[in-house]
């Protein structure tokens, strides 16, 4: 399960985060994860309460949210969603994408307790 080692650098990005500051505790964390990641928001809970436990995350709620696919056509510049993972420009049918979103694992927010 991927999942973990994905939650693992949350929680870097987070002790990092956090060590600039007093908090009691962390009430909300907010992630932005790209369809590509292949992360299963599922998996991803269970992970992130594992990796809670004992901290001053422990007990607070996780939120995902699912970012699809999107792609810049090589040829034209088209910029289109990615419909079913068919990787072709819909305007001139050009197989040379860009991804420019779907991989992110991005640490969006952080609501704290003081």
């Amino acid at each position: 399960m991927h999942e973990m080692s994905l939650m693992g650098g949350v929680f870097e990005a987070i002790e990092g985060t956090l060590a600039h500051y007093h908090v009691k505790k962390v009430l909300l964390v907010k992630l932005k994860i790209g369809q590509l990641t292949n992360a299963e928001p599922e998996a991803l809970q269970m992970a992130f309460a594992a990796f809670a436990k004992g901290t001053v995350c422990e007990g607070a709620e996780l939120q995902i949210e699912l970012l699809p696919v999107r792609g810049r056509c090589r040829s034209c510049g088209e910029e289109f969603m990615v419909p079913g993972l068919v990787f072709a420009c819909p305007a001139c049918q050009y197989l040379g994408i860009d991804i420019i979103q779907g991989e992110e694992l991005l640490l969006e927010s952080l609501e704290v307790e003081e």
